[in-house]
């Protein structure tokens, strides 16, 4: 990407452009990797949870992709990487009630109404096939909770952005200026 002059408005199409390089960065395939050898993960018992995170590659490489926008569209970024993240939020709990509660209700509600019916499908298949059942349902739950711990992470590295550059937050210049805005820790 250019410099970005500080007056200039990226175009929507700039904007997503942007935005796919930064997924690019963090890949839910890299995760177990990451897990094993990113300098983040040994750093993720006590007090501090950033330090390590800055040390991260893909840390790096997003504030390199970052450095050429201006605060505005640094702003723009952080809010489009807040919605991603509120969506997974709410598809990762919507999809971890749907695989659990679905297959446990409808194992209830045969139980109640033909129990004879569920004892010979559950021996006609054997635990073998309910446990790959059980798989599935936790390994489709993981995906989706491993995604928006991905999308997490990408708005904390572009809040750690904001940060580091001293741009204001969406939303922070009005609480700043607000003087019934109680203290920290109150």
């Amino acid at each position: 990407m250019t410099e970005i002059a500080a007056a200039a408005r990226m175009s929507a199409d700039e904007i997503w452009a942007l935005w796919r390089g930064l997924l690019r960065r963090l890949p839910m395939w890299r995760m177990p990797w990451e897990w094993l050898f990113s300098p983040s993960i040994w750093t993720m018992t006590g007090l501090d949870l950033v330090s390590g995170l800055l040390r991260n590659g893909s840390t790096k490489a997003i504030f390199a992709l970052l450095a050429p926008l201006p605060p505005a569209e640094l702003r723009r970024i952080h809010a489009l990487a807040a919605l991603n993240h509120r969506r997974h939020e709410a598809v990762s709990r919507w999809m971890a009630l749907a695989f659990v509660t679905v297959p446990t209700s409808a194992a209830l509600a045969l139980s109640q109404i033909a129990p004879e019916t569920l004892r010979a499908v559950t021996a006609s298949r054997g635990l073998t096939s309910w446990y790959f059942v059980l798989g599935y349902i936790g390994a489709g739950v993981t995906f989706y909770l491993l995604a928006a711990w991905r999308a997490r992470q990408l708005l904390t590295i572009i809040e750690l952005a904001l940060i580091r550059r001293g741009v204001p937050a969406p939303g922070e210049e009005a609480a700043a200026e607000d003087p019934l805005q109680a203290p920290l820790g109150a």
